[in-house]
């Protein structure tokens, strides 16, 4: 069966990406299909939107086929990784100005590559189930697919938190922070892909929304910690604190690859870049370089292979 299912109801492109067995996980082949099938969209008059969804239960997208990365590195194939990075980013930044109403329904898991093919639609949907992350400091690599850019644009320290933690953040809050555009009940976004049927205008989204509250406690604490100038002082902060929120995060930057806490901070920090293909520009070639990085073999081992969580990374862990 296709790792993508494409189908034309009503007036709406329905996109499905479908590995379930594997949350989904991108593939080479995915990402082409999936261009290919915008091209379609693009030159179809009789389509006004399209909803891009996941298959099964789990979630929307865990990202990349981090397994398969690592393999071609060790195969000497690190360049089938470099063309999987060039579609990918490529396909991304054609979703962010695609011409027509692109709705992403984000149930489940919506993680790394995953959240880089949402962020781009104009309808981005949150639900109770949803997990939104840039897990990728604990795997060796670093938050890429533009989120150099658009976690730049969640208020206050917001996106070095999530940057530098890999944490993850709930449906609500991801619509607070406007990685979401709507908050739907469970209920409600069952109900979405009938009713985006019926009426082909995504507008009434609006109607369906539940209010969510702006997590003010929490937003005061990220500054705080994660609003300090350098990764050292975040460190020191998280340090001196005594609640769990911190503990928490400080146990999670001292799990993280210290080489990808580098690149994420060059990125996202230091360099904080003026456009979103000035991003993709920088993260393209700090992909080239983080795939061949020995601590990208040895994060995807741990993590996902061997899964003893015992990464032995190249460098000292931050703050150890």
């Amino acid at each position: 069966m296709s790792e993508l299912q494409f189908e034309k109801q009503a007036g709406v492109a329905i996109l499905t990406l479908h590995r379930p067995q594997v949350i989904n996980v991108l593939t080479t082949a995915m990402l082409r299909a999936l261009d290919q099938a915008l091209d379609e969209i693009a030159d179809a008059a009789d389509i006004r939107a399209i909803l891009l969804r996941g298959a099964g239960t789990r979630g929307f997208c865990a990202g990349a086929d981090v397994k398969w990365l690592r393999q071609c590195v060790a195969d000497g194939r690190a360049e089938e990784g470099d063309e999987f990075f060039a579609i990918e980013y490529a396909l991304d930044r054609r979703l962010h100005r695609f011409p027509k109403p692109i709705v992403a329904l984000m149930e489940g898991v919506t993680m790394g590559g995953g959240l880089g093919l949402a962020i781009g639609a104009r309808y981005r949907i949150a639900t109770p189930t949803t997990r939104l992350a840039m897990p990728e400091v604990h795997i060796g690599f670093f938050p890429d697919v533009g989120a150099s850019w658009f976690l730049n644009q969640l208020p206050g320290a917001w996106g070095r938190y999530l940057a530098l933690t890999g944490e993850s953040v709930d449906g609500a809050t991801a619509r607070a922070l406007g990685l979401a555009t709507h908050y739907l009940t469970s209920e409600r976004a069952a109900a979405l892909p009938q009713r985006l049927l019926e009426q082909g205008d995504p507008a009434f989204l609006d109607e369906l929304e539940t209010p969510v509250e702006s997590p003010v406690e929490r937003r005061a604490w990220v500054d705080r910690h994660f609003g300090q100038p350098s990764l050292d002082e975040i460190l020191a902060s998280l340090a001196a604190a005594d609640d769990d929120w911190s503990r928490r995060a400080l146990e999670s930057l001292r799990a993280a690859s210290p080489f990808s806490l580098g690149i994420a901070w060059a990125l996202l920090c230091a360099g904080r870049p003026a456009s979103l293909e000035t991003a993709f520009a920088q993260e393209q070639e700090a992909a080239r370089r983080a795939l061949r990085h020995p601590d990208y073999a040895e994060g995807v081992r741990a993590r996902l292979v061997d899964k003893d969580f015992q990464p032995q990374w190249v460098a000292a862990n931050a703050g150890s």
